[in-house]
């Protein structure tokens, strides 16, 4: 992968890197597997009262950090009270918020209880997120994690090289050990995809996560892939503040305007899904009915722009330097878009502080991993939303997003999804043109099938993964 820039710290982490780093060493409470079913990993169980305001969590027995003290309830607590704490820089908060009203040991010695403000029947999915791996209690939010790595997850982080590696050796004392069947990793630093493209083809790296790039590049048959699975969306981001893009007209000439089935070709390789400008990944449970699909209307663009011309820069990483581009093409082929493009390297776009790029550019591309749908409203459209990069506020989308957590029948859970996703179609504060799927291209040597992509909701899973060379 590229190397992270940023501060690697479990709780603030957020490019996908420095989770990974993050996620190897360490565990968290439930995890999902490719299905987005949860999966028990530090706790055992977990149940809701009769009146869905509090969930008990049951951890396994015998559990232990890497450096050999035990792991408890008592972390468990530290580990939320930090994250969701009146001083906490934790991207993760914004998920409680409004959610959990608080955490404490349980009646027995390995139950937490978590009390809600209100009714979340999905409130489980919130604990498999990528800032909920379990710290100890002495740990203290915005350290760099790096330099004392202590965690209870599958591997040990061993050595951490800046611009080379970071090594691991398998944990004894994870609660799983035995089906942990390597005795290390390595995760190698490339400068771009084609470095990493040719580590993979010499055989210097095992492991190279699928692309359009790799996919016309590799005779696919010599090696092994894992099953796709959807992963994430690459989302075009408006500031609604700032002109033109205040007035919503001209945010939905920019949706109509867009090719999304050439998108899914020509960015995505065919590995993708038709996207409709909302977050209901197709493999969740309900999904939003009534609203027609977007195919690119001229005459629709044509009239919403009414004769103005609109121009603007779209900012962006590296990583979504194609998206940008085909996008870019796409809007200035049309009369009235004068488009322009701003590339900046990972650590430029991410980079910390309050004008961090991605959070405050006009108009943004950036790349969500899958959630819950209400973790999206609270996290990039919740009015002061650490992520909210559009800067956007509709209470009733926040309304309905609360109740529909609330929901546990099926068909209040449909109407509530189709109010929300017509909302945020009309609205488009952020423009969703595809779901991605992603796999993983293997050398044969690997063996084993991963029970989830190597995520955060996955949680970077290795069980039953060996290695023949």
């Amino acid at each position: 992968m590229s190397e992270p820039t940023s501060t690697i710290d479990p709780e603030t982490v957020s490019a996908s890197g420095a989770m990974l780093i993050v996620g190897l060493a360490s565990e968290g409470l439930i995890s999902q597997d490719s299905k987005g079913t949860l999966e028990p990993r530090l706790a055992s169980s977990w149940a809701a009262s009769s009146d869905g305001l509090t969930w008990t969590i049951t951890l396994r027995d015998g559990l232990k950090f890497s450096n050999g003290d035990p792991l408890g309830a008592a972390d468990v607590v530290a580990t939320f009270n930090s994250i969701t704490g009146p001083d906490s820089q934790s991207a993760g908060a914004s998920s409680f918020e409004g959610v959990l009203k608080s955490v404490a040991a349980g009646s027995t010695p390995n139950t937490v209880v978590f009390t809600l403000d209100s009714p979340f029947s999905d409130f489980p999915y919130l604990l498999t997120g990528s800032n909920t791996t379990i710290q100890p209690a002495s740990y203290k939010q915005g350290t760099n994690w790096i330099d004392n790595p202590v965690g209870a997850g599958q591997f040990l982080l061993q050595k951490y090289t800046p611009g080379q590696s970071v090594t691991y050796i398998k944990n004894p004392d994870y609660w799983d050990a035995a089906d942990v069947k390597l005795s290390a990793i390595t995760v190698n630093f490339y400068a771009d995809e084609q470095a990493q493209l040719l580590a993979f083809q010499s055989g210097e790296i095992d492991q190279i996560n699928d692309s359009a790039t790799v996919a016309s590049t590799l005779n696919l048959a010599d090696y092994r892939q894992t099953a796709p699975s959807y992963t994430h969306f690459d989302g075009l981001f408006f500031d609604v503040t700032q002109a033109p893009f205040d007035d919503v007209s001209v945010r939905q000439a920019v949706a109509w305007a867009l090719d999304r089935k050439a998108i899914v070709q020509s960015v995505y390789g065919g590995q993708a899904t038709v996207a409709n400008d909302n977050e209901y990944f197709p493999n969740f449970s309900v999904q939003p009915t009534g609203i027609p699909q977007r195919d690119q209307d001229l005459d629709k663009v044509k009239q919403l722009l009414g004769g103005k011309t609109v121009k603007f820069t779209i900012t962006t990483s590296t990583d979504h330097k194609t998206l940008a581009e085909v996008v870019q093409q796409q809007l200035n082929a049309i009369p009235g878009f004068d488009v322009d493009i701003q590339v900046l390297t990972s650590a430029q776009y991410y980079a910390d502080g309050s004008s961090t790029p991605w959070l405050n550019a006009p108009v943004t591309i950036t790349d969500w991993a899958q959630r819950l749908p209400s973790q999206f409203v609270n996290l990039i459209f919740k009015s002061g939303a650490v992520w909210n990069a559009s800067k956007y506020s509709n209470p009733q989308l926040e309304n309905l997003s609360s109740q529909y957590d609330a929901a546990a029948a099926a068909p209040e859970k449909q109407t509530l999804a189709n109010q929300i996703a017509t909302i945020e179609n009309n609205d488009v504060a952020a423009i969703v043109p595809a779901f991605a799927t992603g796999s993983s291209v293997l050398q044969k040597s690997v063996q084993g099938d991963f029970a989830a992509p190597l995520d955060f909701p996955g949680g970077f899973d290795f069980r039953g993964i060996s290695n023949s060379k």
